[in-house]
């Protein structure tokens, strides 16, 4: 058995945009450039530390825009067969800082819904590399058994913490110089490339 974890905001939903947005309704003054930095590590450990420091004003419903707002997104085409094809081949996983249930909701409205053998939210746990070694576990898999699919330098660190390997896509939040800093395995930029060099890293 070999395992792809996939990222799900900036890899499989283009949530980006909508994220920032909601954070400056009360920090105004937030640039998207600072906002990104937030994911140069563990999320949520930034995002708290920020917060506690005061120099983050926490949304009044962060949960509840960013729901209407993925509601309303879609999925690339080529991504949505990419995870068909790779379905027949690996096991999926997604393992992610949202909310489970709004993965699975929008899985379920781009006709996804049991291409995942797992979906592990920030309502799991909120350390990635936690959830990474859950799975691993959980299958019995060997690190070298397994890839990381995911577009911020923070998830690179945390799945490296886990001996898994990262494939960096630069179609969501983090550039190529940003993403270079991790040393992922591939950087890619294009969403045809995905399945190659996947089955290259799993070869």
């Amino acid at each position: 058995m070999k395992l792809v974890i996939f990222d799900f905001d900036g890899v499989l939903a283009n949530t980006i945009e909508l994220s920032y947005t909601i954070h400056t309704a009360k920090n105004p003054n937030m640039t998207l450039e600072h906002f990104k930095e937030y994911s140069n590590g563990n999320f949520y450990e930034n995002y708290n530390k920020a917060v506690k420091e005061g120099r983050h004003i926490p949304a009044d419903d962060f949960y509840g825009d960013y729901k209407k707002g993925l509601d309303i997104l879609t999925i690339d085409k080529i991504l949505h067969d990419s995870i068909l094809f790779l379905s027949k081949k690996y096991k999926l996983v997604i393992i992610s800082s949202t909310n489970s249930s709004f993965i699975n909701d929008f899985l379920a409205n781009e006709n996804l819904s049991g291409y995942f053998a797992d979906i592990l939210g920030a309502d799991v746990h909120t350390s990635k590399a936690l959830k990474i070694k859950t799975v691993l576990e959980k299958y019995k898999l060997d690190p070298s058994n397994c890839v990381f699919v995911t577009d911020t330098l923070g998830d690179i660190k945390e799945a490296r913490e886990c001996s898994v390997q990262s494939i960096a896509v630069t179609w969501g939040l983090h550039d190529k110089s940003i993403l270079e800093k991790g040393n992922p395995v591939k950087i890619i930029d294009n969403p045809q490339d995905l399945v190659g060099v996947i089955e290259n890293v799993l070869k």
